[in-house]
């Protein structure tokens, strides 16, 4: 179970337009030990990954956002920069028929709006690559 894992400090940047949604992310992940880093469109997200990108260890983000940039944009960039950072995206938009919905949600790397805080830890858990070796 996921409150088993020892985790330490694992910082998470999550890029979210909405506030409510961004703040019940942000406590959620809080609540389970991880560091949390918050934006409310893309390149706010970019300009705080840039600054913090060496703590930074996953990226969860919405896909339509207002600002320059949307998070697949987002996400580009960083795999520019990082390419070994693991991303996640939220949505509630993109068709399920839509070919990179297909290809996200075969990845496990997909988080459908709206979600339970379970589903939430259970892909971050799958993609932060959390194990034994994260303990305090």
């Amino acid at each position: 179970m996921f409150l088993d894992l020892p985790i330490k400090s694992l910082t998470v940047l999550v890029v979210e337009d909405e506030s409510f949604l961004l703040e019940y992310v942000r406590l959620v992940l809080s609540r389970y030990g991880f560091n949390v880093l918050t934006a409310q469109a893309g390149d706010e997200g970019w300009a705080i990954f840039r600054k913090n990108r060496d703590s930074i260890r996953l990226v969860l983000t919405d896909i339509v956002m207002p600002g320059s940039f949307d998070g697949f944009e987002l996400c580009e960039r960083i795999a520019q920069v990082s390419g070994d950072i693991p991303t996640i995206f939220m949505t509630g938009a993109l068709a399920e028929d839509d070919p990179r919905a297909e290809e996200l949600t075969r990845q496990n790397r997909l988080l459908r709006k709206p979600f339970y805080p379970d589903q939430l830890l259970e892909i971050v858990r799958d993609n932060a690559n959390i194990s034994a070796s994260s303990a305090s």
